[in-house]
């Protein structure tokens, strides 16, 4: 196993640095491209993308993980995130890994957790990748956006302190704009694992049940505790373990 430090320009010449993970190989792998979630990092909390992307790694299978815009080590300040950004930045990301030489274009998953769920599934129908990860996807975020955005600029102010980030109410205008998250996720036919801990306190059953509705082949997969994060140890390890099973089964 092997990590690599990584830089990408996205269309707008900012560059998104991140960081990808190996397994021994000399020949091109399968991937995944793992998103992250709001206001976290391409860590994850508590550090679970680096947990999933060494099991990938053990398992043969490499992971590629990015800040977006605006967040973590990449360019930009957090109150410059642009929710139309995550769009674009995923897609940048996809094509920069699909011609990287230890990646095999053919065979690249798309995953993401809570917002990066939501921006994964939304992706999914213009990118088309080998198959679709789910983690306690955010959908659920894009319901009243616009309300609260117009809450807050009632104050006089077009931002917010969200526990020490300057969060701009544009991004909830950007995210009003799109189709309500269900709708958007339509037409990707290709394998789906959604994810969730049953005492997740963002991301209801209901949801994920949603989701799996959009799709003709998705599994749904339940831990007990471990919340939004799957921050407990038979959790996190239930849900690498069946991301693994499940993209060396769509090989």
């Amino acid at each position: 196993m092997k990590t690599l430090l990584v830089s990408a320009e996205n269309r707008s010449g900012h560059t998104l640095r991140g960081v990808v993970t190996l397994p021994d190989s000399d020949a091109p792998v399968p991937f995944v491209l793992n998103l992250h979630g709001f206001a976290s990092s391409l860590s994850g909390r508590r550090y679970m993308h680096t947990s999933m992307a060494r099991a990938l790694a053990a398992a043969g299978i490499g992971c590629a993980r990015f800040d977006f815009f605006g967040c973590g080590e990449s360019d930009g300040e957090f109150s410059e995130l642009s929710f139309d950004g995550l769009y674009t930045d995923t897609e940048d990301l996809f094509a920069w890994l699909g011609r990287q030489p230890y990646a095999d274009a053919q065979r690249i998953f798309l995953s993401g957790q809570s917002m990066g769920g939501y921006i994964a599934a939304s992706n999914a129908p213009k990118l088309n990748p080998r198959g679709l990860i789910l983690m306690c996807p955010g959908a659920a975020m894009w319901y009243g956006c616009e309300e609260r955005a117009a809450a807050v600029e009632k104050s006089g102010t077009d931002e917010a302190d969200m526990q020490g980030l300057v969060y701009k109410m544009s991004f909830n205008h950007e995210m009003a704009r799109h189709p309500e998250p269900f709708e958007e996720a339509k037409g990707y036919e290709g394998p789906v694992l959604l994810l969730r801990a049953d005492d997740d306190p963002l991301v209801s059953e209901q949801d994920c049940l949603r989701y799996q509705a959009v799709y003709r082949n998705a599994d749904f997969i339940r831990f007990e505790n471990g919340g939004h994060d799957f921050a407990c140890l038979p959790a996190r390890n239930g849900c690498n373990e069946a991301i693994c099973s499940f993209v060396r089964a769509h090989l």
